[in-house]
Order: structure tokens, then sequence, then C-alpha cells
């Protein structure tokens, strides 16, 4: 009943977030004015196209939340990978949508043979977080599957910590290699989603007028930021649950039969302390995360429109 009402309230937390994502774009789209008037078109584009990611992405979690829900077998592993699913899914809409040019960028180019990457449009700083954060999550899920043992079913959802028999299911439960495995595919997935989404941002028809570069380049900026910001959220989700769910175990260790001595369970008690400790912080942050790069992909044609003003205005 624990994991149903902790399903229910993600519904109702994805529902907040559709409608939030669609109130945003709305207002963006058609109530915030466009100065200048050939950015109209590049902003609406955009806000079009994060709007269909954004939701597309959140459909997919609601949807795995659902399989979670009318199959208890699958011990929670849609839950668990859901938000590498939903982002995975989003930024693939998001690659295969057009990407939002300002008008006259396709009619009228200049050829400049410098070729750009994503250090021209993000800091060091925000490449090191994501790798990192990137290197720590597959490190977590890798260990969790590395010490994981088979119950007599054949799933892989018990510690090898425990000396004892593994019991499938219940307090005992595991992030083995039932949960390991589908994450470390849909990492896999969710790189190369972001590679996608990263090409399509940085390849887009540049602005010829000169007095739109600096536009352009905000929206750039602007949009590889998000996309970094995109792909940490399900890894900090992912590191948060994988560690709650490799706690929970050795947090009630003392009232299991683990096989290990009495002091072997207080150590285990302790551990799990911090597991699910480490585990609630990542989560509140990976929650905080979602929120703004949901509201942060509403106000992103936004932030390129009045970019250029400030500039242009200093």
């Amino acid at each position: 009943m624990e994991n149903l009402g902790l399903a229910e309230l993600s519904l109702f937390l994805v529902a907040a977030l559709a409608l939030v994502t669609l109130a945003g774009g709305l207002v963006a789209a058609f109530v915030i004015p466009a100065r200048p008037a050939a950015l109209v078109h590049a902003r609406r584009m955009s806000v079009l196209r994060t709007t269909a990611a954004t939701v597309s992405g959140l459909v997919v979690f609601a949807s795995a939340v659902t399989v979670h829900i009318l199959n208890p077998y699958l011990e929670g592993v849609p839950f668990v990978v859901g938000p590498l699913a939903a982002t995975a899914a989003g930024l693939i809409v998001f690659a295969a949508m057009p990407p939002p040019t300002i008008d006259g960028a396709v009619r009228r180019r200049i050829a400049n043979l410098e070729p750009r990457g994503v250090k021209n449009y993000s800091s060091p700083a925000q490449r090191r977080v994501f790798v990192t954060l990137l290197s720590v999550t597959v490190a977590v899920v890798l260990a969790s599957g590395l010490t994981s043992k088979s119950a007599a079913d054949g799933r892989s959802l018990c510690t090898s910590m425990f000396p004892a028999d593994c019991v499938a299911g219940g307090p005992y439960l595991y992030p083995g290699w039932l949960f390991a495995a589908p994450a470390l595919i849909l990492i896999t997935i969710l790189v190369a989603a972001m590679v996608m989404a990263l090409r399509r941002i940085i390849t887009a028809p540049a602005a010829a007028w000169s007095e739109l570069v600096d536009a352009d380049t905000a929206l750039r900026v602007a949009a590889v930021r998000l996309v970094l910001r995109i792909g940490s959220t399900p890894l900090v989700l992912t590191l948060g649950l994988f560690l709650g769910a490799a706690g929970l175990p050795f947090l009630n260790a003392e009232v299991l039969a683990t096989g290990l001595t009495s002091n072997g369970d207080a150590i285990a008690r302790v551990v799990g302390i911090v597991l699910v400790g480490t585990s609630a912080l990542l989560l509140v942050d990976g929650l905080v995360l979602a929120f703004v790069s949901v509201v942060g992909a509403t106000r992103l044609p936004h932030s390129a429109v009045f970019g250029p003003q400030e500039s242009t205005a200093s």
C-alpha cells in the first residue's frame, strides 16, 4: 500500500507539471510580447518544441507508474527507471522536431567554417557537473547489481551482504540486476538522446543578420544549459532511488533474518541510515530540478528574446 500511495502521489505530480508546462507554454508563446518582431516565429516554435517534449516525457513517466501499479510482480522496477525513460523520450521528441530559427536565418546565411560544439555554448563547470553526476550514478547502479544475489525464482533482488537465503520482495527487496540492468540500458539511451538534442541545437542554421547574432547565441546557450539540466534530473532521481532502495534492507537488518551477527546487524542499520538519509536529500534535489527544468523549458524562448535587448541597451 505504501508503494501504491507513492505511485498515486507521483501521478498527481505529473499532472501538475503537465499543467504548468502547458500554461507556461501558452503564456510564453502568445502573452509575452516579442521584440524584435523577427524573434516571434523562433520563440513560438521553441515553445512548441519544448512543450511537446516535456509533455511526451510526462506521459511516458505516467505510463511507467501505471505499469508499476498494475504489475506488483515487477517489484517497482518501472517506477524506479521511469524518470530515465521519460527524460530519454522527451529528449528524443525534442531532437526529432525542427529546431527554432530566427526569421531569415535559413534564407540568408553567412559562411562560417569555425567548428561549433557543446563547449561553445556551455561552461566547463556545467559539463564537469554533468559528467561527475553521470559517473557516480553509473557506479552506484553497477555496485547495486554486483552486490546482489538471486531469489529462488531467478530474479536478482536481494543483497549479497546478508548470508541468509534470498527472500523475494518485501522488506528484503534490494535493487539488484532486476533494477540495475534496465537502468543501465536507459542511461545509455538517455545519453544518446542528449547527444542528439545537443547536436540539433548546435547545428541549427545561424542568424546572418548582425543585430540578431546575440539573440541566436542566447537561444543556443539557454537550450544547451536546459538539456544538461534536464539530463541531470533523472540521474539525481535514479541515484536517490537506488540508494534508498539499497538502504531499506540494511535499515531493517535488526528485525530481519539476515544471517548476520548482532553486531553485524547494528552496523548494517547504521549503513542503512546513511543510505536512506542521503537518498532523501537527493530525491528532494531531483524533484526541485524537475520543477526548475519544466519552468526553464517554458521560459527558454523568453530568455532568448530579452537577452539581446539587455546587451543592446548596455
